[in-house]
């Protein structure tokens, strides 16, 4: 894989992204093989009636008021934690009281919080007030967010079943390769660990829509790759960021995810938009290279000067996930 980019303005809040000829192919081989791994390919031609689902889904999705039928809510919980950040009196105890209100969500930072990711030492934690100390007030932001956002990223659907499950732990380690990225160079890590978690809210949305028609058509023969794969490339990126506005989020976060639609060679993006977009082709990596081709893998990491222990904290993330 010839990969090559330009080092990193840290000082500005813009950033060059220079691609060369070889490192756009590579990106696409990257991309195919990660949709791939998502969607088993075949070689299934779409039927006239499959084509109308995957039409009028686009065109449904281009609609503010169908999408606020699509997508749940943004938890109100995130925009609890984005101003807490700017809060200096803000406390530990005001993200128990959250937790305490959902035991659902409980069980989830628990479960979380016992990863070998968030728990290295693997000392057992059975309460929230214990989580709490163990974390810390940035940790648990971490896992309160993953907690909040994972059942809207792990869709399950009737067709390729694993799909919903492998974008949601796609996006996990995506926030994680974001959260490390911008410690490395000095951004903001857990407004970058949230863009990470939310930037495929867009391919888990279409995925879930497209499922849910194809499923209405009862057709006998059921949708494969060229039903899904296609249309995901041609829309999942700006979906995201029409969700993102839709839910008000933080406008850096809106800007990084606009980035993510527009991203060609010596484009100017932001720092933001550029730490995602390296996540992500990280976090494909990891998947579609790494257990195969370490060597390779890790050379990649090298080239794009991101953290060499990477996929160490990959692997521990995805142990009990």
């Amino acid at each position: 894989m010839g990969f090559s980019l330009a080092k990193v303005f840290h000082g500005s809040h813009k950033t060059q992204l220079h691609v060369s000829d070889s490192m756009h192919v590579s990106i696409e081989l990257s991309h195919e093989a990660f949709y791939r791994y998502l969607f088993a390919k075949d070689k299934q031609e779409l039927s006239i009636p499959q084509k109308l689902v995957v039409d009028v889904c686009l065109q449904n999705m281009q609609k503010k008021e169908v999408r606020n039928k699509a997508v749940p809510r943004l938890p109100n919980v995130i925009p609890r934690l984005l101003k807490s950040l700017r809060d200096p009196d803000s406390s530990a105890r005001d993200y128990v009281d959250i937790i305490d209100k959902d035991p659902v969500m409980a069980s989830s930072v628990l479960k979380l919080a016992n990863s070998a990711y968030f728990n290295p030492i693997g000392r057992r934690i059975n309460e929230i007030e214990q989580a709490v100390v163990k974390l810390g007030i940035s940790g648990l932001r971490s896992v309160l967010s993953a907690a909040v956002m994972q059942p809207i990223l792990q869709k399950e659907s009737a067709y390729f079943s694993q799909s919903g499950q492998r974008i949601w732990q796609h996006s996990l380690t995506c926030a994680v390769a974001c959260e490390r990225i911008a410690i490395h160079r000095k951004l903001d890590p857990y407004k970058v660990y949230l863009l990470g978690l939310v930037h495929d809210i867009g391919k888990i949305t279409l995925f879930s829509e497209l499922s849910k028609q194809f499923k209405l058509n009862k057709e006998e023969v059921g949708p494969g790759y060229n039903a899904f794969v296609p249309p995901l490339r041609k829309m999942s990126a700006a979906l995201s960021y029409w969700i993102a506005k839709d839910w008000e989020l933080d406008e850096a976060l809106i800007h990084a995810l606009a980035d993510q639609c527009k991203i060609k060679k010596d484009e100017e993006v932001s720092a933001f938009g550029h730490t995602l977009y390296q996540a992500d082709l990280a976090s494909e990596l990891y998947v579609c290279v790494y257990p195969k081709k370490p060597k390779k893998a890790q050379a990649v990491l090298h080239e794009l000067d991101l953290p060499m222990d990477l996929f160490e904290h990959f692997e521990k993330l995805n142990k009990q996930l």
